[in-house]
């Protein structure tokens, strides 16, 4: 067995490995990342074969190192190798004691350098984290100012509509009190153009009474006279006979006369009488058929 350090010199690579006869093509073998960019690591080699045949895979691809020694498989694949010559594996064999400190120190020296690089890959991750939780927190912040922002204006919107509704409500209450009290002051109008129409028949109709009860009393005042009257004609037919009777001697001229104008006067209070009869019944008459 001898050792042989592997180089890959493509600083852009992620990883890479390297692959071949002497591990079966099992890509087990990683290289490690040095501080210049080159991917390096040192692994055992068996003697005991005439050549080596390796490839590399970098980010999954297989590639060759075009600056090493590159052979055809035959089916079309290229790969690199290494040759082993016989004469030289008895040199190559006892070159690796000799090495094997120097080896060893390099080989410590990738360790160091292996860790040191997994710190600041580690460190690199852990601030890549920290600022992909950074602007995930703030973009939560973010949506969370917009939705407390969009709940305040659905606030402010559900607020306006409340007050709108509100002051629509006021003026349909103020236009129904207004018209209520429109109506109110229509039917005491009406209610005072009734009162007053009443008031002004009554008043009417107790003018009317009034004029009817004087012209009643005028009606029982011509009723008395005529009554007065044909009293007075009673009383003088009684004088006439009277006077008839103790004056036989009077001449006959005279005593004509005199019954002449009893009886003009008796027929003149008998029509006086009956045209106070119908004055009456025409007035009674009158009131009813009203």
């Amino acid at each position: 067995m001898f050792d042989y350090q592997f180089e890959w010199k493509n600083s852009g690579a992620g990883k890479v490995f390297v692959t071949g006869s002497f591990d079966n093509w099992q890509q087990i073998n990683e290289l490690e990342k040095q501080p210049d960019g080159t991917f390096m690591k040192v692994i055992q080699l068996p003697t005991n074969e005439k050549k080596i045949i390796y490839k590399y895979v970098v980010d999954g691809n297989w590639v060759i190192d075009n600056s090493k020694p590159i052979e055809d498989d035959g089916k079309g694949n290229q790969n690199n190798y290494i040759d082993i010559p016989v004469e030289n594996e008895a040199i190559v064999a006892a070159g690796t004691e000799d090495n094997t400190d120097k080896l060893k120190s390099e080989q410590e020296e990738q360790e160091k350098l292996k860790k040191e690089e997994e710190e600041r890959i580690k460190k690199q991750q852990e601030e890549e984290e920290r600022i992909r939780k950074q602007k995930e927190e703030e973009e939560r912040i973010k949506k969370q100012q917009e939705e407390e922002e969009k709940i305040r204006k659905q606030k402010e919107e559900e607020e306006r509509i409340k007050k709108q509704k509100e002051e629509e409500e006021r003026i349909r209450k103020q236009k129904e009190e207004e018209e209520r009290i429109k109506k109110q002051k229509e039917e005491e109008e009406r209610l005072k153009r009734e009162e007053e129409e009443k008031i002004k028949k009554q008043k009417e109709e107790e003018e009317k009474i009034k004029k009817q009860k004087e012209e009643q009393e005028k009606l029982k005042k011509q009723l008395e006279d005529v009554k007065n009257a044909l009293r007075e004609d009673d009383e003088l037919r009684e004088r006439t006979n009277a006077k008839s009777k103790s004056k036989q001697t009077k001449g006959n001229k005279a005593l004509k006369e005199e019954l002449q104008f009893n009886e003009n006067a008796t027929k003149y209070a008998f029509y006086g009488l009956a045209v106070l009869g119908i004055a009456v019944a025409l007035i009674i008459a009158r009131k009813h058929k009203k």
